[in-house]
């Protein structure tokens, strides 16, 4: 079976980009999921990634994806960055730049040539962690206009 990937197209201020996501191998991901869940415990949030994704009870669908973002975002205050841009430019290595059918892999230092505005990376890498975590990932719509 094929790891699952797919194209988006995000607007960069005045200009249209698009992009493959590939998913990581399950080695990666599993990697991946263990050293967020260590760094997140480290920071102190209890239960890791899995608390951090999951709304308490009594919250409606709708404003589930608001809710797990601002708990995401105050847990990202008690993280050090220096421990957090590896996981981040482990999404990033996910992606390829899309130019006339030809894949231009995306890197810490490439993006900088063809991304302009860091909301574009933000959501990126959101796209990124949404399919390789195989669930919706909070922030609204995704970058191809499905909700997520």
């Amino acid at each position: 079976m094929a790891r699952q990937e797919k194209i988006i197209s995000l607007q960069d201020r005045e200009q249209t980009l698009s992009f493959k996501i590939r998913e990581m191998s399950a080695y990666q991901m599993e990697s991946w999921v263990r050293d967020s869940a260590t760094l997140l415990a480290r920071a102190g949030i209890e239960g890791g990634l899995e608390t951090l994704m999951q709304p308490p009870q009594g919250v409606q669908e709708e404003e589930a994806g608001a809710f797990l973002l601002g708990r995401a975002l105050a847990a990202l205050g008690r993280v050090d960055n220096e421990k957090l841009a590896p996981l981040l430019d482990a999404m990033l290595g996910c992606c390829s730049r899309m130019v006339e059918g030809v894949e231009e892999r995306c890197t810490p230092q490439t993006v900088n040539a063809y991304i302009e505005d860091y909301r574009t990376l933000f959501k990126l890498r959101m796209e990124a962690l949404k399919l390789n975590l195989g669930f919706p990932v909070p922030g609204g719509e995704s970058a191809s206009g499905c909700p997520a």
